[in-house]
Order: structure tokens, then C-alpha cells, then sequence
């Protein structure tokens, strides 16, 4: 994983938990880079897994929602940090539906070794999209929270129905859409 996601992550950990509780993340014993993250580097998914672990076990907050908040929370670092994926798009469907075809394709020309996840999309009607998520990481509560932040930041009244993907676990999940 890119390290611009472990540092974001720490941030929030730090951000909402506090500095002591970020301490104790990062000193999970077995990380790769020893709790070190730089926004420019790559670290294994595991070791995101093994934090968000140790987070839950001091904050009592299941794994999957804790994941989901950080994934509203990177829609807030990301809609400050690259402005340019959201303007000129109408509503949130718009921008989600561009995610593999517009903000992955420009992600991959920066960093080519990047392993993203895939966003499948349908547009059945103008105000439904489905969104079908896969990815070689357990990350499909980040995508979910990602999808209802989108909502939030659009100021869209969006029915978000999750379903279980082919997978049968978080490396896959199909998202309805469906704009009130």
C-alpha cells in the first residue's frame, strides 16, 4: 500500500484518538518499517491490518468500522488535497463513477507499481449507480466510507445498499446506489 494511505491513517488515529493511543499503534510489534511511514513509500497491507488490530483492541471499536471511518476521512483529505477530481461533476455518482477511469488512471501514471483496487460501474438509470469493489486487500468498509463521505461532500441523498461481493469477504463487496 502506498505509504500517503499509512500516514493519513495515523494522522486520523491521532487526530481522534490521541497522540498516546498513536504511540501504541505503531508500536505493534512485527511491523515492517518498525511504525515509521512516509507518505512516499510502500508497506505491506498487513501491516495497516495489524494496527487497525491493536486500535480496536484499545478502543473497544470493531475492525470494520473502524476502517469505514478512516474512509470517510481520506474522502476529506482527498476532496482538500486533489480539488481537481471533484469539480465540474454534478454529484456524487458522477465523481464515483469515475474512480477507476479518471482518479486510478491518473494515480497509476504516478506511481506505476501501485496495486489498486477495481471499481466496476453500471449506470442502470441517471439516478442509480453500482459499483462492484475488488481488491487483493480487505478494504471494502474503506470503500464504503469513501462512497458515503462522497455523499456528504456532494450534499447528495444517496441509498447506499452493500451487498457481499464474489468473494464473500471485505476483498470484494457490490455497492447499489441509488440518488433520492
Amino acid at each position: 500500500m502506498k505509504g500517503m494511505v499509512f500516514t493519513e491513517f495515523l494522522e486520523m488515529v491521532e487526530s481522534e484518538f490521541g497522540y498516546e493511543l498513536l504511540d501504541r499503534v505503531v508500536s505493534v510489534p512485527g511491523l515492517s518499517s518498525e511504525g515509521a511511514y512516509t507518505s512516499v513509500g510502500n508497506y505491506p497491507h498487513t501491516d495497516m491490518l495489524a494496527m487497525l488490530t491493536e486500535l480496536s483492541a484499545a478502543t473497544e471499536v470493531p475492525i470494520s468500522e473502524l476502517v469505514f471511518a478512516f474512509g470517510k476521512y481520506l474522502l476529506v483529505t482527498f476532496s482538500r488535497t486533489n480539488p481537481e477530481f471533484f469539480k465540474e461533476k454534478a454529484d456524487a455518482l458522477e465523481f464515483l463513477e469515475g474512480i477507476d477511469t479518471v482518479i486510478h488512471t491518473e494515480v497509476l501514471k504516478l506511481y506505476s507499481d501501485v496495486k489498486l483496487p477495481s471499481f466496476d460501474c453500471e449506470r442502470p438509470s441517471p439516478n442509480e449507480l453500482i459499483m462492484r469493489y475488488q481488491s487483493q486487500r480487505p478494504m471494502a468498509d474503506l470503500a464504503d466510507g469513501l462512497i458515503h463521505q462522497s455523499a456528504v461532500y456532494f450534499k447528495n441523498d444517496i441509498e447506499v445498499i452493500r451487498e457481499a461481493g464474489p468473494t464473500g469477504d471485505a476483498h470484494s463487496a457490490v455497492f447499489r446506489l441509488r440518488m433520492q
